[in-house]
């Protein structure tokens, strides 16, 4: 029974990985015209390293819907045990004359839980320089990538796209100073989630920061922009401090 399941698992992580690649190829595309002074180049390429990873993805998933059929199969030649299978350490004491036992021992050996769970999704990045900020919904691309576990985030684009749904922690950092003034927003899918403001008033550089818990659908793009009225000058991100944005999912 507890190789049905595991087929049964793994089946619906395939599709759900096949909705994903879809999603987000809408969502990029997307994207890609809200942003036409990116470099189509440079998007293309992130596309095609996303689309290759997510079918490396999905043909492990396949070879291990292969390796479940077999070892179910082979179940057949093995004497029945507790709650009807035969454990490894049970195996163990067979005959070393049935070949076929001894296979299948090596079978169930072979079978290795993946490394990365679909479900494991986190990232951060930070600004490399100081980024003029003058002008209302800039987004704030946040080039240094840090950690991009489930490869969702794109430099490129500013923009973190969803490979699944999910409730979300995003957090964001902003450093100014001088004359500047900033207040900035986390956008869901161009809704604003939440609000940052700082004014240092030039007396003080510093950094402020703000966090928001929210769900995100499969293929929503977050983002950190400038707000449409309240913004002045530069955003400042150096080894004294950085401009920064993180995210993960939580449930």
């Amino acid at each position: 029974m507890y190789r049905n399941q595991d087929l049964k698992l793994a089946i619906q992580k395939i599709d759900e990985l096949q909705k994903i690649v879809r999603a987000q190829d809408d969502r990029i595309s997307t994207l890609e015209k809200r942003h036409k002074e990116e470099s189509k180049v440079q998007v293309v390429t992130d596309l095609q390293n996303l689309v290759k990873k997510q079918n490396n993805r999905i043909a492990q998933l396949e070879t291990r819907i292969k390796e479940l059929e077999t070892v179910k199969k082979a179940e057949e030649y093995v004497p029945v045990g507790t709650k009807g299978y035969t454990s490894i350490s049970k195996m163990e004491n067979i005959s070393a004359n049935s070949t076929e036992n001894y296979t299948r021992k090596g079978r169930l050996l072979s079978i290795q839980p993946t490394t990365v769970p679909v479900d494991m999704v986190a990232f951060y990045a930070y600004l490399s320089s100081d980024t003029p900020a003058a002008v209302p919904h800039h987004i704030f691309k946040f080039d240094i990538v840090l950690t991009n576990v489930g490869n969702a985030y794109h430099p490129h684009l500013g923009a973190f796209i969803a490979p699944r749904s999910g409730l979300y922690v995003f957090t964001w950092t902003i450093r100014v100073s001088g004359h500047s003034y900033q207040t900035t927003e986390l956008v869901v899918n161009n809704n604003v989630v939440n609000l940052l403001h700082f004014n240092p008033y030039n007396n003080i550089d510093g950094s402020v920061s703000s966090t928001a818990v929210a769900h995100v659908n499969l293929g929503d793009d977050v983002l950190i922009r400038t707000n449409t009225d309240y913004h002045s000058g530069n955003v400042v991100s150096n080894l004294s401090g950085r401009s920064s944005f993180a995210g993960w999912i939580l449930i």
